[in-house]
């Protein structure tokens, strides 16, 4: 149906309304928004433009394999925690675990840096690996982006902490605080050694008659139980009676390397007769710490190095199979020569790395600045305020609701010593750290200084040396006199020049 006069004529009356208005609004706006510009020029966005919702960017990340099970319904990129942090970021994280296994781990990271094909950030422990890395330059250099994107989180670490992860003038690594300046303890089994009539061990002599009492009273039960199918660290209460259980240590003004002092050779021949008297587990050769974990669990064994944080599932599952037994973390006993103490963590942990191949290191860079918050750092440590923690005179109570949410991988983020100690209240995990950090007091020199690059490639081969010819000695498969062959070989390896190395950038001489 066609439109009639009146109609027609009001529609072109309506239509110069609308013109003169619009003519009005471009001569009105002095900054010619009107025309989609700006007073310097520039493109004014739209309206629908700035409603539009802007895309997260997905940041995948790799980090160690540390965590509780998840409960049923959850996994490592859905659950509450990581929902949670993708909100208050504004970022897609898809987290990735490495295996648990470090040999199995570090062949993955190797593949994974080869291919080109990278995360965009990795989080993990060991110094080699990121040292190897750096000297490869598959690394991205992070000065200017903690300058432009992270002024947060260069404020968390001194001018010195920020050293280690330096490398000719550029930081390739974030540090982070790590409250957990302790690792392993001498663990025992209280009710087996008074049975055994044995009471405080202070000494190295005590200690020997104490495996022998252990052994004399019950055959069945393994004195002391190790993994060394894994390296030697289970050893450590015994190393630690002859000298430092770390590699590297500072001595007289100089870093040496542990394995060669004199002391090493009488460790060796005291362990040697330990093990050839039946006090140190013979199945110890191909043990690894799940097999540890048995054997002191089952009942099988009344000693071992351990770490604080096993103590508490170790002690549970072992009341359920034999009511009355208690565990108890001993201090480690004093050597002949004085001697004493387990190795002590440097409280600067974990390197958040951007590998080179990244296509989202700013954005990398923004995310970790935004984890800096304090919000965000109790989210990670606690969950949810009212949901999984409350708080108390400033002080934060867990509900009952946190229970569920120990799988709390994400504590490789930012920490603080403060909120990790509350951390292990609220876990019951306190009284155990509280023992061993009291025996925890030497550092590895390795941990101390930039990556040198002699010491990234060589010292896991120095590593791998002392490891073999130390067990072979230990369990008479070599000589006790093969001591003089190993160093020698150690020689070879240009062990002289990696402790050399490591001298000149501790000491700077």
């Amino acid at each position: 149906m066609g439109m009639n006069k009146k109609t027609k004529k009001m529609g072109i009356v309506l239509l110069l309304l609308m013109l003169t208005a619009s003519a009005l609004a471009a001569c009105g706006n002095t900054n010619n928004a009107g025309n989609g510009k700006v007073a310097d020029g520039s493109v004014a966005p739209t309206t629908a433009a700035t409603k539009a919702p802007k895309e997260k960017v997905t940041l995948r990340i790799l980090g160690e394999n540390n965590m509780e099970e998840f409960p049923a319904g959850s996994d490592v990129n859905n659950n509450v925690i990581i929902n949670e942090l993708r909100e208050r970021t504004g970022f897609d994280i898809q987290w990735e675990l490495m295996p648990k296994d470090p040999e199995v781990a570090r062949q993955k990271l190797n593949v994974l840096m080869a291919s080109g094909d990278t995360p965009d950030l990795i989080i993990l422990s060991n110094k080699g690996i990121f040292g190897n890395f750096v000297q490869q330059g598959l690394l991205t250099p992070l000065n200017d982006l903690l300058e432009s994107d992270g002024p947060d989180i260069k404020s968390t670490l001194t001018e010195e902490q920020w050293k280690s992860a330096t490398f000719e003038d550029q930081i390739y690594a974030v540090r982070t605080v790590n409250f957990s300046s302790a690792v392993n303890g001498l663990l025992a089994r209280k009710d087996l050694l008074a049975a055994a009539g044995v009471g405080e061990i202070k000494t190295q002599e005590e200690f020997y008659q104490a495996l022998k009492a252990l052994k004399a009273k019950d055959p069945s039960i393994i004195p002391y139980a190790a993994n060394l199918a894994q390296g030697l660290s289970s050893l450590d209460a015994i190393a630690s009676m002859f000298y430092p259980p770390v590699d590297y240590v500072q001595q007289d003004g100089k870093v040496v390397y542990t394995p060669l002092l004199p002391a090493a050779k009488e460790f060796l021949a005291f362990a040697n007769k330990l093990y050839a008297e039946g006090l140190i587990d013979q199945e110890s050769i191909v043990s690894k710490s799940e097999n540890l974990k048995e054997k002191l669990v089952s009942g099988q064994a009344a000693m071992s190095t351990v770490g604080w944080y096993e103590e508490p599932s170790i002690s549970k599952a072992l009341a359920e199979k034999k009511p009355g037994a208690e565990m108890v973390f001993m201090a480690p006993p004093v050597g002949d020569n004085g001697a004493a103490g387990f190795s002590r963590n440097s409280t600067t942990a974990k390197y958040f790395m951007i590998p080179k191949a990244s296509k989202h290191a700013q954005e990398v860079m923004q995310f970790l600045n935004k984890v800096t918050n304090d919000e965000i750092i109790n989210l990670i440590s606690f969950g949810l305020e009212g949901t999984h923690y409350e708080l108390k005179d400033s002080k934060i109570v867990a509900l009952l609701e946190q229970e569920n949410i120990r799988y709390r991988v994400y504590y490789n983020m930012f920490d603080t010593i403060e909120l990790g100690l509350q951390r292990l209240e609220q876990k019951g995990f306190a009284p155990y750290f509280e023992a061993v950090n009291k025996t925890a007091k030497h550092e590895n020199v390795v941990n101390l200084v930039p990556p040198v690059e002699l010491v990234d490639k060589t010292n896991q081969e120095l590593i791998d040396l002392r490891n073999e010819y130390f067990l072979k000695m230990i369990t008479g498969a070599l000589p006790l006199s093969a001591y003089d062959e190993y160093v020698t070989k150690f020689k070879k390896l240009g062990g002289e020049a990696v402790v050399e190395a490591l001298n000149t950038a501790y000491n700077g001489n």
